[in-house]
């Protein structure tokens, strides 16, 4: 699999590091994810390591393995799905809970995972590797 590449402005330059912003593009107008990274045409911001001697205004690709995006998508969007499955099945079999329990118990599980993805993402989403290439 080949590396996702997007484009970005240099902003700041701190030593080591450089803040970019993102650059909405044509691509993000065809993903069905474009509302949760430019929702409301909101401005995203990186602070990335690099080698790379960079101006601020430069324009950079930024490449991210599809491995970390597939992963990022099952976390948001399956991981909470199979956790309401998972509380439900848990409730109605498990604990017997008569049916709006059970439901009742799947959305905690819901709820559990908005957690549990709010403290990986605090702990893990700095630790994301992105490269970044002159363009």
């Amino acid at each position: 699999m080949e590396n996702i590449e997007d484009t970005a402005i240099v902003k700041e330059i701190h030593n080591d590091h450089v803040l970019i912003e993102m650059i909405r593009t044509a691509s993000c107008d065809n993903c069905g994810l474009r509302m949760l990274c430019h929702g409301n045409d909101k401005i995203i911001f990186h602070k990335i390591k690099t080698n790379i001697k960079l101006n601020v205004g430069d324009t950079v690709l930024v490449t991210v393995s599809p491995g970390i995006k597939i992963l990022s998508s099952f976390i948001v969007f399956i991981f909470p799905i199979f956790n309401m499955i998972f509380f439900y099945v848990i409730g109605k079999f498990l604990f017997n809970l008569n049916e709006n329990f059970s439901i009742l118990s799947s959305f905690l599980g819901l709820l559990l995972s908005g957690i549990i993805i709010y403290f990986f993402d605090k702990k893990y989403g700095n630790k994301i590797k992105f490269e970044i290439q002159k363009k």
